[in-house]
């Protein structure tokens, strides 16, 4: 697996070695007992050191189920790193929705002026899309339905695994509409689960019990902890909100359906 670091069941590249592929979450690899390192899980002997096959179920408990991905994640973010829109804007958050006291941006037009959780994280949302599109790795097209937008991949992401884009890359492709993508995206960013049915049904049954943190502002939280290439702020803001500006301005219809469908798709998640 060293020489290719393909996930066998998704096809994708994989950064550094991991138990678990970064974009399907499918278990592929396991800690060698003798040598200590991660081989095929489904080999007969170790790829490293040849030894007979066996998972060093220790090692796995001592590193703790998840860390070690996350750890190796955060390794291959620092390597991949690019200037995504999300990373840029919530680091940003006030001067992307205002340029000066009198000159309001796109994000005012699509998302109104309250600066609070749930417009940020629609915003952050929101400019990932754009990011996808405008970079080229994502599309949307009609569904056959007429009504629906298809979430699509144009090209595999090949930038940071823990960012809101490569949530929203890793739903593309699926035959997934663009609200099922966003909803997937979200929880799997957050770790909470969107509730069942429509908002406005969910309404008429007793209240499930609530996760300790709205999930808006864990959205925003895991955009902010983005890993960005070395940049100077002022000419990175000037990058992402041209690449914005340029977006909404190229088909200002879908820009605002894109918004709807963001701030609907945060409808399916406690507040």
């Amino acid at each position: 697996m060293d020489g290719g670091l393909v996930c066998r069941h998704c096809g994708r590249p994989i950064a550094v070695p991991a138990s678990r592929c970064p974009w399907c979450g499918r278990t592929i690899m396991v800690i060698c007992a003798h040598c200590k390192q991660y081989t095929d899980d489904q080999g007969t002997v170790c790829e490293h050191c040849g030894a007979p096959l066996e998972p060093d179920r220790a090692e796995s408990l001592r590193i703790g189920v998840g860390l070690d991905d996350r750890t190796a994640q955060l390794i291959a973010d620092r390597r991949r790193a690019r200037l995504v829109a999300s990373g840029v804007v919530a680091l940003h958050l006030p001067e992307f929705f205002y340029a000066d006291a009198q000159r309001r941006t796109v994000l005012v037009d699509l998302f109104g002026s309250s600066l609070d959780p749930h417009r940020e994280a629609a915003a952050l949302l929101f400019v990932s899309i754009a990011y996808l599109i405008r970079q080229g790795y994502c599309a949307l097209r009609p569904a056959a339905d007429g009504g629906s937008l298809l979430w699509d991949e144009v090209r595999p992401w090949d930038g940071q695994t823990l960012s809101l884009e490569g949530a929203l890359a890793r739903q593309a492709g699926l035959g997934q509409t663009l609200g099922q993508s966003l909803r997937q995206a979200i929880a799997q960013e957050t770790g909470i689960a969107p509730e069942q049915g429509r908002p406005a049904d969910r309404r008429r049954r007793p209240a499930a019990a609530l996760p300790t943190r709205p999930v808006a502002e864990v959205v925003v939280e895991a955009a902010r902890r983005t890993v960005l290439p070395e940049h100077q702020d002022a000419e990175a803001c000037r990058e992402i909100y041209q690449l914005l500006v340029q977006f909404v301005r190229e088909d200002p219809p879908l820009a605002r359906r894109i918004a709807g469908e963001v701030l609907e798709a945060l409808t399916w998640f406690p507040a």
